[in-house]
């Protein structure tokens, strides 16, 4: 749905800034803090979402297919949130900054969505921090 703003020509540029990446179970994709050049789309598999919460890693979500992770860091030069590891061998799809970014740059609806996206991962996160009960995080 995130890529409903892009026209035909958008999801092409897209496409071929893509890059596909495979990791096996339980490996580590980004570590929170680390500098964030790339943003991630679920191609298969699932993968782990977790964050430092003072010496605990604390579940944050768990993506599966289709859903994408990574683009403010990516996206807006900041370091990475979380930490995401794979809970199954995964298949991604890796857009870096660069390209990405002419066509953020011709595509503001997309940019505003993933901006939008972010936002509300960041008051999810919050909240989740915040809660005292580790109640599990049900399966985007």
């Amino acid at each position: 749905k995130v890529f409903a703003s892009l026209d035909e020509a958008g999801r092409r540029r897209l496409a071929q800034a893509a890059r596909g990446e495979r990791y096996g179970a339980g490996e580590p994709i980004v570590r929170e803090g680390e500098v964030g050049e790339s943003f991630y789309v679920i191609v298969k598999g699932k993968v782990r979402v977790e964050m430092d919460d003072g010496g605990t890693a604390k579940l944050l979500a768990t993506l599966g297919e289709g859903m994408f992770f990574g683009e403010m860091a990516a996206l807006m030069n900041q370091p990475r949130s979380a930490t995401v590891t794979t809970a199954s061998e995964v298949e991604l799809l890796a857009f870096d900054r660069g390209p990405v970014a002419a066509i953020l740059k011709d595509y503001p609806a997309f940019r505003e969505t993933l901006s939008q996206v972010g936002v509300l991962r960041s008051e999810d996160t919050l909240a989740k921090l915040l809660s005292s009960d580790d109640e599990p995080v049900p399966e985007g």
